[in-house]
């Protein structure tokens, strides 16, 4: 009896870990289309949530259900933020909130790459107003690529929209026929 109880427990304890191991593999990594990215090279000096909106030929107006959040932790030195369009999805405008936190400090943007299949659009820190306005919630300069931040009470919402300039870049890095 003490022999069977022994083989049984054996046998329990077998299965148990053969089934802890089956857990422990890791999962394969699903593999998505490209994806239409926009990547913001920036300094933030305190943890955010930046907002990228996106239009499509769906939509004439910004609106909360077509928008990437990107949560960021504050560093002192440039970081690569990625906001990644849904797959499938291929925009014909954005605007880039680029502070949700009413403490940041000033925040200096390097450069916004757009990137779709291979094809890149990269605007440089001196650029930057060529192809984007700041609403009345940001002062930016030109020179050192700084953007601070102008409070109006509780209100505050900083973002970035594009100029007529920024469609037929848009437009060659999607892939459409011109």
């Amino acid at each position: 009896m003490k022999k069977q109880l022994l083989f049984i427990n054996i046998v329990l304890l077998t299965l148990f870990s053969s089934c802890k191991n089956k857990e422990e593999v890791a999962p394969v990594e699903e593999v998505k289309a490209n994806t239409f990215d926009v990547v913001v090279d920036l300094k933030i000096e305190k943890d955010d949530e930046l907002i990228l909106f996106y239009k499509d030929p769906s939509i004439a107006y910004f609106d909360d259900k077509k928008t990437v959040y990107n949560g960021v932790k504050g560093k002192s030195e440039s970081q690569l933020v990625t906001f990644s369009i849904p797959e499938g999805v291929l925009p014909n405008d954005i605007r880039f909130d680029i502070s949700s936190n009413k403490d940041q400090a000033p925040i200096t943007i390097n450069s916004i790459t757009l990137s779709f299949e291979g094809r890149i659009f990269k605007i440089e820190q001196k650029d930057i107003l060529k192809y984007f306005t700041p609403n009345e919630f940001i002062k930016f300069d030109e020179a050192t690529g700084v953007a601070t931040f102008i409070k109006n009470g509780d209100n505050f919402d900083p973002y970035f929209l594009t100029k007529p300039l920024i469609y037929p870049e848009i437009e060659k890095v999607r892939g459409a026929k011109m």
